[in-house]
């Protein structure tokens, strides 16, 4: 079962990807304001509408007792997941979205490292998996075959890979004693309460919400309280899919599809120019998919 809910993961996934394209490309605010101000919008809405998960969930489950030890991990998996939606919003600023999704496939490594960590297991055909998805990584970042030092793009993605991936962990190790639906809705607690941090503290970010508010009101409205109820439902096929799969690097190996699903979406209904497609890009997304697929089906 956790096959399907990681597809439904992806493809919901994808959707969302593609609308924080849209929203992206969207922006009243100009190119001329601070980048934190033109952010600030869609990464307090994303914080803030966390209470729609909350309530929702809140109703479903009868009973939302959980011992410390997975309220403490719950709560903290919120904080890379919200330093993860952070640094995805500041490359949608540069980096169109098929360059930059596709990269979270780095994070099938960085868990099997963590599960290596805890006792896990890896043979020679998973190493031939990592040497693939890095291949296909960099031919993304540097759109050729032909050596040349990395872009930003690809070590910004480095650390950033590293954080879904801990969120992750930390969900699977909460979920070992507690309900994922009860560790989904305590994550989301963090987050919301992350969020109003975030519009207390920091200005920027305050001022381009209520900026976008202001001058797109129910198109920036709409289309975020879309895209957030996409991605909660997606972020709970993910929780489910990690907490019934063998081991949670099962469930990043078919991470590959969501970038297939969202250059379908792509090619159906075209956004803008940036998201024009190279041959050799769709090379490289196949690469980093087979390559994460040799990692935790071959391994």
């Amino acid at each position: 079962m956790w096959f399907v809910y990681t597809i439904i993961h992806c493809f919901t996934m994808a959707l969302v990807n593609y609308i924080d394209e849209y929203l992206t490309s969207n922006n009243k605010v100009t190119d001329q304001e601070s980048p934190h101000k033109r952010i600030g919008g869609v990464i307090i809405i994303s914080t803030l509408l966390s209470v729609v998960t909350i309530a929702s969930l809140g109703l479903y489950i009868s009973d939302l007792s959980i011992s410390n030890h997975s309220l403490y991990l719950a709560l903290a998996s919120a904080v890379p997941m919200v330093i993860l939606w952070t640094a995805y919003f500041y490359l949608f600023l540069i980096y169109p979205a098929h360059q930059v999704v596709p990269l979270f496939g780095l994070s099938s490594i960085w868990l099997l490292v963590i599960e290596l960590l805890f006792g896990a297991h890896v043979t020679f055909t998973a190493l031939l998996g990592i040497g693939v998805l890095v291949l296909g990584a960099y031919i993304l970042d540097s759109d050729t075959f032909r050596w040349k030092v990395p872009t930003k793009l690809l070590l910004i993605m480095l650390p950033v890979s590293l954080m879904w991936s801990v969120s992750l962990f930390l969900v699977r190790l909460a979920s070992a004693e507690t309900s994922v639906l009860t560790v989904f809705f305590y994550q989301y607690v963090g987050i919301g309460v992350i969020g109003l941090f975030l519009v207390s503290l920091i200005k920027p970010y305050r001022d381009g919400f209520l900026y976008r508010v202001k001058n797109q009101g129910g198109n920036f409205l709409g289309f975020s309280l879309l895209n957030e109820t996409i991605s909660q439902i997606s972020f709970l096929f993910v929780m489910l899919a990690i907490s019934l799969a063998p081991l949670g690097a099962y469930v990043t190996a078919l991470g590959g599809v969501q970038s297939i699903f969202l250059l379908i979406i792509f090619f159906l209904f075209p956004i803008h120019e940036r998201n024009q497609i190279s041959p050799t890009q769709w090379m490289a997304i196949i690469l980093i998919t087979f390559g994460v697929f040799i990692i935790e089906f071959w391994k």
